[in-house]
């Protein structure tokens, strides 16, 4: 081994636990259409999709690494935040 070489490990990373599930309706209020990102948090969405906030410090949309979900103008969805404990 050399020094600053990275040697993968076997399989893929295992993802961290969920510490818990809540299930959220969201409206989109806004004229154009709103992205929720995986990894981003949702006390910090756009101030057009309403939704109750209270309690969901730390949590973002269950969703695939990498991956956004749509809500378009006028649309109520349910989506599912999810806490992850952080190593």
């Amino acid at each position: 081994m050399r020094p600053g070489e990275i040697l993968p490990g076997a399989g893929p990373v295992p993802e961290p636990p969920a510490v818990r599930r809540e299930t959220v309706r969201i409206r989109n209020t806004g004229r154009h259409a709103a992205y929720l990102g995986s990894h981003f948090p949702l006390v910090d969405a756009s101030a057009a999709l309403s939704f109750d906030r209270t309690g969901l410090a730390g949590a973002t949309v269950d969703l695939p690494s990498g991956a956004t979900a749509r809500i378009g103008p006028g649309v109520e969805v349910e989506l599912t935040a999810i806490w992850r404990q952080l190593r």
